[in-house]
């Protein structure tokens, strides 16, 4: 209802200030209206800027290029590609303003290319349809929909740690595995993508969205731990159970645990201690335990104490990464500028009067679902719901609408039509339909300063290119560069690969936080990729990811020990040259030589360092233990 009469408002203003097209501006309301206010502005920043830049490349094409229609489609195809290449590379509505820059020039250029006098008109009122639809919704928004942003992130983050603690403490029990793990450890990307709309809706929680960042990432951190964590050894059982009775404490109400968190952690340390005055050649089995409960409990103990400062405290945003498909990108790319280029080569061949308009579609369809996981899914669905419209709009304009001439009568039968493609957009069965119902319905009946009757030629002409557009892009997704599933996991893994390769280079630029998200983004790639068809093929793949994870922090871990202990910058050297190579044989063996190394120079050390160094023995055996399970994985391709 919201955002119905938003785009009913929009649609009001724009006939009062005498626009050309004011159909425009009740669109835009549709395909910018989010779930929160804060997804709503973040979208609406990104449609600004998109539109204003695709609106100056369309002005400058014609500029340049209007004696040469030919040069014009060519440098418009590349265009739209770049612009959807980019758009692969990015995330959330980045990636959308990447490809309404290139979709708007087209737009743009379509309308112009008859009458290119007019372009610099033709753009300016695009971007006054635009801003006025945006700024409309963004009001009605703040005022039905305001919400309190930092209290919602906090309550998602509240919940995530929550299911964390209580999976952690099934970890330590054996009663949980990776089925359930896996997914709980890729929604922390999912998290972080909700925490930064929420920050576009709120400055306070903009300034805050460091702390609920480090919070998501600590809870993370605390998933790996515990999915690393071994079958204790005698001795150790209690202070196990004791873990997992807090982990269960946290996942009822983690308000104020962080203080019972620490004071074991501290106990775990003096057991720590005292272990490590017995060591023998390697750390022993109950050692190695003791330090995982104790990087668990950092983790959780972060994660609490971030989650009691959000009130209170201020901090910018964090450095995080995130896994990028350069080759994916080049592919959607790609297949935007020969959908383009061949729509325009075949109007210009033919000379189709309705050219310009089949060509905008089918660069909108290929720009808009070129970076979904499922782009022919998403174009039939988008066409399911440009069908639908058009039979909604057919009603309309030729039982409906010409009975009325006010404006009141215009909002109370588009209205009903309206809300129920709103209801659609809010499921995700549905919503691909729904979006594509509330924007092209309002194209089709174009609704205009009189009630002159429209053309059944022209409203049939009109339907005919929309669904040959859509259908035209979608034959583009299943015939250039097909999605696969087995393609895009193969590139995954060797993008893991080329990053272990990178931290052996360059260890001083990771930081543990961006090699985390960087993998559980993957992760979640790789949960997508598989989809149901979860076989044991999947499970290693998985599990040699999060080797993949164990190797990296473990190594960026020890880089940063020996930047502050000169004795420990060889055997790291040496694990580092072995990274660089892949060779998980001989990075295994290197491990362990370094795990011995760091255990004797324990023994003459101050407890402080020995406690460090017997750490980097650890680190290093996590290391050589994952290069050994996981060397197919690692030494693949």
């Amino acid at each position: 209802m919201r955002t119905t009469a938003a785009s009913l408002i929009a649609l009001y203003i724009a006939f009062l200030i005498g626009l050309d097209a004011p159909k425009w501006a009740a669109m835009t309301v549709w395909i910018v209206a989010q779930e929160s206010r804060g997804m709503s502005l973040s979208k609406s920043k990104y449609r600004m800027a998109g539109t204003t830049l695709g609106a100056v490349v369309a002005v400058a094409l014609i500029a340049l290029f209007s004696q040469t229609p030919a040069l014009i489609m060519l440098t418009l195809a590349l265009w739209l590609g770049l612009c959807t290449g980019i758009a692969t590379a990015l995330r959330n509505f980045r990636a959308y303003g990447a490809v309404l820059a290139g979709y708007t020039a087209v737009i743009i250029v379509m309308d112009a290319v008859a009458a290119p006098e007019h372009v610099f008109d033709i753009a300016i009122a695009r971007i006054t349809y635009i801003f006025l639809g945006i700024i409309v919704e963004a009001v009605l928004a703040a005022i039905f929909a305001p919400g309190n942003p930092l209290n919602d992130a906090r309550r998602q983050l509240d919940g995530y740690v929550r299911q964390a603690a209580a999976i952690c403490a099934a970890t330590l029990k054996g009663d949980a595995n990776d089925v359930a793990l896996h997914p709980l450890m890729a929604k922390a990307v999912n998290l972080h993508t909700a925490l930064e709309y929420a920050a576009a809706g709120s400055t306070v929680m903009k300034r805050r969205l460091g702390h609920f960042q480090a919070c998501a990432t600590a809870t993370l951190a605390l998933l790996v731990a515990a999915r690393q964590s071994k079958t204790p050894p005698a001795g150790a059982l209690e202070l196990m159970s004791e873990t997992q009775a807090l982990l269960e404490a946290v996942a009822t109400n983690p308000s104020a645990r962080h203080l019972a968190v620490a004071s074991l952690n501290e106990r775990v340390k003096t057991a720590c201690s005292q272990e490590a005055l017995t060591v023998g050649a390697l750390p022993s089995p109950r050692l190695i335990l003791l330090d995982q409960l104790r990087v668990l409990l950092e983790s959780l103990h972060q994660a609490l104490v971030q989650l009691d400062s959000l009130d209170h405290e201020q901090a910018p945003a964090l450095p995080l990464a995130f896994h990028i498909d350069p080759v994916a990108a080049v592919h959607n790319g790609v297949r935007t500028f020969l959908a383009v280029l061949a729509a325009a080569s075949f109007c210009m061949v033919t000379g189709w009067s309705s050219g310009p308009g089949f060509v905008t579609i089918v660069g909108v369809v290929c720009a808009l679902f070129a970076t979904r996981a499922n782009p022919v899914a998403g174009g039939i669905g988008f066409m399911l719901g440009a069908a639908c419209a058009a039979i909604a709009a057919a009603l309309c304009n030729f039982v409906l609408l010409p009975a009325v001439s006010d404006f009141a009568m215009l909002a109370l039968i588009t209205g009903g039509f309206m809300c129920a493609a709103g209801l659609a957009m809010r499921h995700p069965r549905t919503a691909a339909p729904g979006a594509s119902f509330a924007i092209f319905f309002w194209n089709l009946i174009s609704p205009q300063n009189n009630s002159q009757m429209i053309d059944a030629a022209n409203f049939f002409n009109g339907v005919l290119i929309l669904l040959l557009g859509m259908a035209c892009g979608t034959l583009i997704f299943a015939l250039v560069f097909p999605a696969s599933p087995r393609a895009a996991r193969y590139r995954l893994h060797r993008a893991v690969r080329r990053d272990l390769r990178r931290i052996g280079h360059h260890p001083g630029r990771w930081t543990g936080g961006e090699w985390l998200t960087r993998t559980a983004d993957r992760l979640g790639h790789q949960l997508t990729a598989v989809g149901r068809h979860f076989d044991t093929q999947a499970g290693r793949e998985l599990r040699g990811l999060l080797g993949a994870w164990t190797i990296g922090d473990a190594v960026i871990a020890l880089h940063q020990l020996a930047e502050g202990f000169h004795p420990a910058r060889r055997p790291v050297a040496v694990l580092l040259r072995r990274l660089t190579d892949i060779d998980p044989l001989r990075l295994a063996r290197a491990a362990r030589s370094s795990a011995r190394h760091f255990t004797w120079q324990s023994r003459g050390a101050s407890e402080s360092k020995r406690q460090d160094l017997l750490s980097a023995a650890i680190l290093s055996l996590a290391i050589a233990e994952a290069a050994s399970e996981h060397g197919a994985f690692l030494g693949a391709g």
